[in-house]
């Protein structure tokens, strides 16, 4: 039967919990962990929360942003994510036998070369060989298979113009990328999390890659993306230079302050992400790590 009780809306109550200070008055800092289905869970967790501890998600709570603990997310070696728009990294010439994403599977240990991918729509035969591949949970579209009213209310409220459901077809996911981006998150990858998990087509987590380690790395290079694209977006409301419909229309507050906090960098970085030398798909390895540790006890960057 399906659940009215959503695991994520449980995690919203745990950290609000934390969160009060009539509770916890002395309470700094706040890290949530997962390793594996735990890493996807924390992922999209982190995604989709609108929790007022976050500081960022509208509340009835009268509490301000300075008084909150710092959250962090810490996402291990996940299998898969949710990706925020249509777009998946395919092979540049759809046509190439050197390089086929039906051949990826058998390059165990191996990386795609970044510079055969393009990060862009799948063709008709792509979207014919797995046409669940954006909706939830490997993307936001709605997925009749999967109820999940917990995505798709938190979700739906950020997206705009959204006429393909619950997101991440016909709608505008900027202001949901914008919040998400604002987030600490760490994605931490084994060095060795390189086994094959399959054929790389619908029943093998829909066009993300080959191994959980290049599906990290798909991942985060897609956010980087997406995030000076939306930079590009607002340099050109800035000076003018509007499109056909206004260009996104408006700068929104989630977009305006993303772009306030980005513009002036000189290499714009959303979230971070670790690679640990010599570790696989290894839980206890990866957290004992200094890296996996650094990243628990918020300790330097990287």
């Amino acid at each position: 039967e399906t659940s009215t009780i959503s695991s994520y809306a449980v995690m919203d109550v745990l950290l609000e919990t934390l969160c009060n200070k009539d509770n916890y008055p002395n309470l700094e800092r706040i890290v949530v962990a997962g390793h594996s289905a735990g890493g996807q869970f924390v992922h999209r967790w982190g995604l989709s929360s609108d929790s007022w501890c976050f500081g960022d998600a509208e509340s009835d709570v009268n509490i301000g942003t300075e008084d909150l603990p710092a959250i962090r997310v810490v996402a291990a070696n996940p299998r898969s994510y949710t990706y925020l728009d249509q777009r998946r990294f395919f092979p540049k010439d759809v046509s190439s036998e050197r390089f086929s994403l039906k051949d990826e599977g058998s390059r165990d240990g191996m990386l795609s070369p970044f510079d055969e991918l393009d990060f862009r729509l799948p063709t008709n035969a792509e979207l014919e060989d797995c046409q669940e591949y954006n909706k939830y949970c490997w993307g936001l579209e709605e997925n009749p298979d999967l109820h999940a009213p917990y995505i798709t209310n938190n979700c739906k409220k950020l997206m705009m113009n959204d006429d393909a459901g619950s997101g991440g077809g016909g709608g505008d996911t900027s202001d949901l990328f914008c919040r998400y981006a604002s987030r600490d998150i760490i994605y931490l990858s084994g060095e060795r999390d390189v086994i094959q998990l399959g054929n790389q087509i619908c029943n093998e987590d829909g066009y993300q890659g080959p191994s959980r380690r290049e599906r990290s790395e798909r991942f985060y290079t897609s956010l980087q993306i997406r995030g000076k694209e939306i930079l590009d977006t607002c340099a050109k409301v800035a000076i003018g230079e509007v499109g056909n419909e206004g260009f996104m229309e408006e700068i929104t507050q989630a977009k305006g302050d993303f772009c306030a906090k980005h513009m002036e960098e000189e290499e714009m970085q959303v979230h971070n992400r670790i690679v640990i030398k010599n570790v696989g798909h290894d839980h206890a390895l990866i957290f004992q790590s200094k890296e996996g540790k650094d990243s628990m006890l918020f300790g330097p960057s990287y």
